[in-house]
C-alpha cells in the first residue's frame, strides 16, 4: 500500500509514472513480431534493416491502415489488461473505459539525422473539463527497446496541473492560453533555436514544476499518463522503427460521451 501510494502521488504531481517490465516479455515480443512482420510484408523491413522514413513521421499508407486493423485483431495481444485497468482506476479514483478504438499501435520508421524538441504538434486527446481531477489516463506500452532519441514520445510533465479551472479548453485553445506565460510562448515558438537536450526545456509556471520527458524504455515497459498532459511526437534518429501501443482510459463517464467503448476482450 506505502508503495502505491507513493507511484499515485507521483502520478498526481507529475502526471505521469513508469512501471518497469509491468508487460510479460513473452507477450510483448509476440506483438512486436506481428508488426515486424506487417513491416516485412511492406517492403520497410527488408534483409534486417529498416529502410528510412522519406519524411518526419511518414511511411505507407497501406502499412498505416494495416497497422490499425492489426492492433483490434482478436489475435493480437491484449496488453492492456485486467490489472493494468484496475490500476488505473485506483489512480484516478473511479471507473474507466478503454476508448475507442482501444488498442492502437504507435509506428515510426528511422530517419532523421538531427534531434530537437519539435516546436508543434504539442497536444491533449480531449479537452479540459474544468475539474482539478484526472479525467482518466493514457497507456503505453512497448512492443521493442525503444533508446533516446529513437522516436520515443515527449511529455511535459506537469501540465496537467495548469488551466483546469476552463472547461472546454481544446489543444488549440490551451496552448493560446498558456502562450501567455514566457515558458510556453519560448517552447511553442517554432523560430527558436533548436533544443536539444531535454535539462533545457525545464521550467515553471506559478508553483508548477515542469519537465520535458521522453518516454524512452524496454520492452515491456508501461507508462501511464494523465490524460490532461500535452504530449507530442517526435523524431526517430535511431537505426530501427519505434514499436509502441497506447490506450486511452478516460473514466467510464467522460468515456461515454466520446463514443462507443471499447470493451477488453
Amino acid at each position: 500500500m506505502e508503495q502505491f501510494d507513493l507511484r499515485k502521488r507521483e502520478f498526481e504531481d507529475r502526471g505521469l509514472i513508469k512501471l518497469e517490465g509491468w508487460v510479460a516479455h513473452d507477450d510483448a515480443l509476440a506483438a512486436r513480431d506481428m508488426v515486424l512482420d506487417l513491416a516485412k510484408r511492406h517492403d520497410v523491413y527488408v534483409d534486417d534493416r529498416w529502410h528510412s522514413s522519406p519524411s518526419r513521421f511518414g511511411y505507407p499508407k497501406p502499412l498505416r491502415n494495416a497497422l490499425n486493423v492489426l492492433g483490434r485483431a482478436e489475435h493480437f495481444p491484449n496488453l492492456i489488461d485486467e490489472n493494468l485497468v484496475s490500476l488505473a482506476e485506483r489512480l484516478v479514483g473511479e471507473p474507466v473505459t478503454p476508448m475507442a478504438p482501444g488498442q492502437q499501435i504507435l509506428f515510426t520508421l528511422p530517419g532523421e539525422q538531427d534531434w530537437s524538441i519539435p516546436a508543434d504538434a504539442w497536444h491533449i486527446d480531449l479537452p479540459k473539463f474544468g475539474e482539478q481531477a484526472s479525467p482518466g489516463l493514457q497507456v503505453f506500452t512497448f512492443l521493442d527497446d525503444v533508446e533516446p532519441r529513437g522516436g520515443a514520445t515527449l511529455v511535459i510533465a506537469g501540465s496537467h496541473l495548469l488551466l483546469n479551472h476552463s472547461a472546454g479548453l481544446s489543444s488549440k485553445k490551451l496552448k493560446q492560453n498558456l502562450r501567455k506565460e514566457h515558458y510556453f510562448r519560448s517552447l511553442f515558438d517554432p523560430a527558436r533555436p533548436p533544443i536539444a537536450q531535454l535539462e533545457e526545456a525545464m521550467g515553471r509556471v506559478g508553483d508548477v514544476e515542469l519537465e520535458v520527458v521522453e518516454l524512452a524504455g524496454r520492452i515491456g515497459d508501461v507508462y501511464l499518463m494523465d490524460l490532461r498532459v500535452l504530449h507530442t511526437p517526435a523524431s526517430n534518429c535511431s537505426d530501427k522503427a519505434r514499436m509502441m501501443l497506447t490506450c486511452r482510459l478516460p473514466k467510464s463517464k467522460i468515456a461515454a460521451k466520446f463514443g462507443e467503448s471499447y470493451a477488453i476482450g
